[in-house]
């Protein structure tokens, strides 16, 4: 049966194409999928195999479903048409479909069309384009647990774990730097503009707004506070990290709280008394003269700090300021998605005592997470949603959420002065420009309210999707503090440098000193 599918296979893909240069017949593809099955052990003679050779036709040729059944039965027309999209139907629908058909041979052809195709992909896109796509239909993957006594079926998810694991160094490099330096970034284009209106801001910089750094006459740009967190947050995280792989604990909010009392000092503010002798000077990241300056820092985040006690780490204050939002995007770096929410939550904590500013501030880190594991942007989204939605002191934040993804324009939201509103601004702009960094950070800094913040998270969004290649590279290149933020990234990237006995290196230890 295979045999009379390849022959009209090829019959109908004559003369067709595979997208991208070389000119590649698209017959190819159909071949590489088969051929993929049988290197999994299904037999020549399986429906499945037929159905790999014929699993384009009726969506791509005009091959008709009874020239098909001339020469295969009803259970591969059967199959093909499962895997036949219709040109108005959402992805995402169309693959749940074949998910709920629980139709085993339609979704090895299926898997083995997406691990094909993601390969493809690697020449044609680079590895954070294959790996987001491969995740696309992690759904499928999980489905085939239910046949997980079936050798076929065994060999096809270690197939897919292989290739994800190929992927996933470079995709999460990508995404790393791309979303710290894309924070950054959304961060220097909104600093000038914070505390202008949008038609003042239309006034100062054309119709346009703000299309590029504006701040400083050499035409480059400079963080602010957002950033300025936002890496203390990492240098936190990083030194828990050293504490937990050394000393076999270590309790991860009070090496942070630590790391926002240095980012207090770089803002000139006197430390609480009490603070210990080691808090100050430690480490490399206090020692960068180009942190120490003043950038319109929140007056909640340093009276939180300063006026607080080494160790207390929940805030005495009501504030839903979106000073916890702007800077938790490194724990979903470094977490996966649980994980980071409840660390989002715990570093928001310290400075903000309001439940939304707390949970606002946990759902960006859990987002993150969620789209470094490769899920789609609406996805990952919906999952936020999701988890949040039983949680009573998270209804303001979901609201949020829920209407960032219903809006008809960025002014509906608010202006991102509290921490809900500049969560759903920012995700907002990311889900209307998912693929154009540039569009979707423009839109969150040209706004009426908190331009810098809805920037950096919108930029650490959309850097974390687009990676650090999707962001313009004048912007990049003419960003002030770009050296400190890509040693930033790389040291989250890398986590730990130890030695042959596994404890940190002492240069790592001098780095990021355990406490």
């Amino acid at each position: 049966m295979f045999e009379k599918m390849k022959r009209l296979a090829e019959k109908y893909h004559a003369g067709q194409f595979r997208k991208g240069p070389g000119n590649v017949p698209y017959i190819v593809h159909p071949q590489t999928v088969a051929r993929t099955l049988l290197e999994w052990g299904e037999p020549e003679d399986s429906p499945a195999v037929a159905v790999a050779w014929g699993h384009d036709l009726l969506e791509d040729t005009t091959v008709t479903e009874a020239e098909i059944r001339e020469v295969a039965d009803d259970r591969v027309l059967a199959g093909i048409k499962l895997l036949t999209r219709p040109r108005e139907e959402d992805k995402k629908l169309y693959l749940r479909s074949i998910v709920e058909s629980g139709d085993r041979e339609a979704m090895l052809v299926k898997i083995a069309d997406r691990i094909c195709n993601s390969r493809d992909f690697v020449k044609l896109e680079g590895k954070l384009y294959a790996f987001q796509y491969l995740h696309e239909a992690d759904m499928l993957e999980a489905a085939l647990e239910v046949f997980r006594r079936d050798g076929v079926v065994a060999a096809a998810r270690a197939a897919w774990k292989e290739h994800d694991a190929e992927l996933c160094e470079e995709a999460r490099r990508e995404m790393t730097l791309g979303c710290m330096l894309g924070g950054a970034v959304g961060d220097a284009l909104g600093a000038p503009v914070e505390f202008l209106d949008l038609k003042r801001i239309e006034e100062v910089y054309g119709c346009f707004g703000v299309t590029g750094y504006v701040e400083f006459g050499d035409g480059t740009g400079g963080v602010t506070d957002d950033t300025q967190m936002a890496l203390f947050t990492a240098e936190g995280i990083l030194r828990a990290n050293v504490r937990a792989n050394d000393k076999g604990i270590c309790h991860g909010p009070s090496v942070v709280h630590g790391a926002y009392l240095r980012w207090l000092r770089t803002q000139g503010w006197k430390l609480p008394e009490n603070t210990p002798d080691f808090i100050p000077d430690s480490g490399w990241l206090v020692h960068e003269k180009a942190l120490w300056k003043e950038r319109a820092p929140g007056r909640t985040c340093l009276n939180a700090l300063a006026c607080g006690r080494w160790g207390e780490l929940k805030a005495r204050n009501k504030s839903k300021g979106c000073g916890t939002v702007m800077r938790t995007a490194p724990a979903g770096l470094f977490f996966n998605p649980v994980p980071a929410y409840e660390m989002g939550c715990d570093f928001s904590a310290i400075t903000h005592g309001h439940p939304t500013g707390i949970t606002a501030g946990g759902a960006l880190a859990m987002l993150v997470s969620m789209l470094l594991l490769g899920k789609p942007l609406p996805d990952a989204v919906d999952e936020t949603i999701a988890f949040l939605e039983p949680k009573p002191e998270a209804v303001e934040t979901v609201a949020a959420l829920k209407h960032a993804k219903t809006a008809q324009s960025v002014s509906e939201l608010g202006e991102g002065w509290v921490a809900e509103e500049a969560l759903a601004i920012g995700v907002y702009c990311a889900l209307k420009h998912t693929w154009d960094f540039r569009a979707g950070v423009l839109e969150a800094v040209n706004i009426d309210g908190d331009s810098d913040s809805t920037g950096a998270i919108a930029g650490n969004i959309l850097g974390a999707l687009n990676g650090v290649s999707g962001i313009p590279k004048e912007w990049i290149r003419n960003l002030r503090e770009r050296e400190i933020i890509e040693t930033v990234a790389n040291d989250l990237l890398t986590q730990i440098e130890t030695n042959e006995d596994g404890y940190s290196t002492s240069e790592w230890w001098e780095k990021y000193p355990g406490y």
